[in-house]
């Protein structure tokens, strides 16, 4: 029998790019971390802050070529190893400081240069920089192995805890169709016919894994089919009202995050009134953060609610934090006669884990 291997890292994900201005960044500020800590090394003397001066442009020289060099050779990354590419990148900063110290050392020693290295020679001053490049460049990229695998194993960790906290709102939300189909069968049943087909599109979009982030308008279209489907039982008890402007229905959500607050509207407050009453959702744009309000009437008497519904709101406020972290939140609470849900929605960046969940 065959044996199976786990799927290994991208090899073009072990390193940063440092095509783009955040590596760049990041290598500037660690040669110039060295550039001071070679500064510090050296004794005091009149020319210090000349020399800590051209240290400092030495060593970014040293990181400008460094980063242009594993910039233009990533695409090489896909056809190796994980283990030959970190090879590859320390070989090639090895030798791009040997080539820029060799330059440096000849003119350091140029008269028309003020002799900035005098009488040391070529090979040892080659040798000492490029051996202290060696040990840098490997605990450098040492560090960016270490902290890739990191970045796997939390947005692995943060997979499976999405995937739990889903597959717990999806069976709250079904058990609650099926009674409201179940209570329509023999009274309506063409209506109820109607009910089957909106359950399997919602059934169909719960199951699309590709639809973990979603445009809100298609958050909106599972709802609406929820709606439909209480609508058939309630009649006119149930209105709707949806207050969200055009440029927020791009805005992208996390699937099934607006679903179960509308059917906490319409279950423990709409149904729970002999008059019905109406559900509004509002969303609106503060501060990069698009907010959606779900309000619906509270009865006179409110019941208890179950123990399903604490876990799907649970879980939405769980969802919210994985994905966005303190950004994300879910706020509950009685308002002038009205119960209010309000959820806040960063523009998701996805963090460096991708469109993570």
């Amino acid at each position: 029998m065959a044996r199976v291997e786990p799927v290994a890292p991208e090899p073009e994900k072990l390193i940063p790019d440092f095509c783009s201005g955040p590596a760049l960044f990041t290598m500037a500020v660690v040669m110039e971390l060295v550039a001071v800590c070679f500064a510090l090394a050296q004794p005091n003397s009149p020319n210090m802050l000349r020399n800590f001066a051209l240290l400092s442009l030495y060593m970014q020289w040293i990181g400008l070529c460094a980063s242009a060099a594993l910039c233009l050779t990533r695409r090489l990354f896909r056809l190796a190893r994980p283990g030959v590419v970190f090879l590859f990148c320390w070989g090639v900063l090895i030798l791009i400081v040997m080539g820029l110290s060799n330059l440096a050392w000849i003119l350091g020693t140029h008269p028309r240069f003020g002799m900035l290295a005098p009488g040391e020679p070529r090979v040892w001053f080659v040798l000492r920089h490029t051996g202290i490049a060696a040990l840098v460049a490997l605990m450098l990229l040492r560090y960016y192995w270490t902290r890739h695998q990191w970045l796997e194993r939390v947005r692995t960790e943060s997979e499976f805890r999405y995937q739990a906290l889903n597959a717990r709102i999806r069976p709250h939300f079904f058990f609650n169709a099926l009674n409201s189909l179940a209570a329509l069968i023999t009274i309506r049943p063409a209506d109820a016919e109607l009910m089957v087909e909106d359950l399997a599109d919602v059934f169909r979009a719960s199951l699309d894994q590709r639809g973990r982030m979603v445009p809100f308008v298609d958050e909106i279209g599972v709802c609406n089919a929820y709606l439909r489907i209480e609508k058939a039982r309630l009649a006119e008890k149930l209105n709707v009202q949806w207050d969200v402007p055009e440029p927020l229905l791009n805005w992208r959500v996390p699937m099934l995050l607006l679903q179960p607050l509308v059917e906490n509207a319409v279950y423990h407050g709409i149904s729970k009134m002999r008059e019905g009453g109406t559900l509004r959702v509002h969303a609106y744009l503060a501060q990069e953060t698009m907010i959606v309000e779900v309000e619906n009437p509270m009865p006179a008497s409110t019941t208890p609610k179950s123990s399903g519904n604490q876990i799907a709101l649970g879980n939405i406020a769980s969802r919210l934090k994985l994905i966005y972290g303190e950004g994300g939140r879910l706020e509950l609470g009685p308002a002038e006669g009205i119960f209010r849900a309000r959820l806040f929605i960063p523009k998701n960046v996805l963090s460096e884990a991708g469109e993570m969940l």
